[in-house]
């Protein structure tokens, strides 16, 4: 199967559903061009807050330059499955942003399928539940301007779930409802790394068993974009006719892997998307007040995760001014 690969060393200084219809701002716009962030794996605690220096970089982007909606990839939370705190607390940093969002769920907000879980975490209908009582809802769909927005739940695939299908089946509807939009799709797991017929038993990736499929059904109604998170570095691949664009994380990169795989440095960023009628471009943004945190020293000797840090507590503005004084 032919997969095209682009360098990502370049860096660069509504049927309702969820959350987005009680954020102020009034209607989307849907004549001019529509400017659109899509922001991943942020990892955000109040507990082990490791992380929140980025996240208020970002924040004062998005109030500097607000985007007409903003898309979190998923990892909103550090620890979500087990601290349903940090997805209340990530919730309430997107609703702060003063912006219409929408978010997919990640590993570390929800789980991961339970034949494919590397963290014993696995997806449970409680987890599924407390995602969408504080953030929304597990798949979901836009038609915003001339396209149609998707966003779907990697957590649920090949996780042999009943939400497994009705997620399937959804996707199939919004697909074949959307007459003559291209679609863009939000998903938190790359739906492969370089080659989509790779069978190995992997928590990287959408899982061989359910790929194909999903993959068949992209192609073939009418997908253009997959955005997608997780793995931390920015990418873009080409896939029948489809561009699959990772998003970095704002919170932390591996170096090692970003200079192996890539041969540049990996940086924290999110990724600006400009749909122009049935047109949709994208740059990389690597704020230049991002620090470049790199965790695998701890996670070579604590299980492969961060999620065994000792707590950090998030240190308040009001806390930090009486510092300050």
């Amino acid at each position: 199967m032919m997969v095209m690969r682009m360098s990502p060393c370049r860096h660069a200084p509504v049927t309702d559903h969820g959350k987005l219809a009680r954020l102020p701002g009034g209607a989307l716009p849907t004549m001019r061009p529509i400017r659109l962030v899509h922001v991943s794996d942020t990892h955000l605690s109040r507990t082990h807050a490791y992380f929140a220096d980025n996240w208020s970089v970002f924040r004062e982007e998005m109030t500097a330059a607000p985007p007409d909606l903003l898309v979190h990839g998923g990892d909103l939370s550090f620890n979500g499955p087990m601290a349903e705190d940090d997805l209340a607390h990530g919730a309430a940093e997107l609703a702060a942003l003063g912006l219409p969002w929408r978010a997919v769920p990640g590993n570390h907000d929800i789980g991961e399928a339970p034949a494919f879980s590397r963290l014993g975490q696995p997806l449970t209908p409680a987890r599924m539940a407390a995602w969408r009582r504080h953030v929304g809802p597990q798949w979901w769909r836009l038609d915003l301007g001339a396209w149609r927005l998707v966003g779907l739940d990697t957590a649920l695939m090949a996780s042999g779930l009943p939400e497994e299908a009705e997620q399937a089946k959804f996707l199939a509807e919004t697909l074949d409802g959307r007459g003559s939009r291209p679609v863009m799709l939000f998903m938190h797991m790359p739906p492969f790394e370089d080659a989509p017929e790779d069978a190995a038993v992997t928590t990287a990736v959408v899982p061989h068993p359910a790929r194909g499929a999903f993959l068949k059904a992209c192609a073939a109604g009418g997908v253009r974009v997959i955005a997608c998170g997780h793995l931390h570095e920015y990418r873009r691949l080409w896939h029948r006719g489809m561009d699959i664009v990772w998003a970095p994380s704002t919170a932390m990169v591996d170096v090692r892997r970003g200079l192996a795989r890539q041969g540049c440095f990996p940086r924290p960023g999110y990724v600006e998307w400009v749909l122009d009628g049935t047109e949709a471009s994208h740059r990389l943004v690597e704020p230049p007040r991002m620090f470049a945190i790199d965790m695998t020293g701890w996670t070579a000797l604590n299980g492969g995760t961060v999620t065994t840090l000792p707590p950090r507590r998030l240190v308040t503005q009001a806390e930090r001014m009486e510092t300050a004084v």
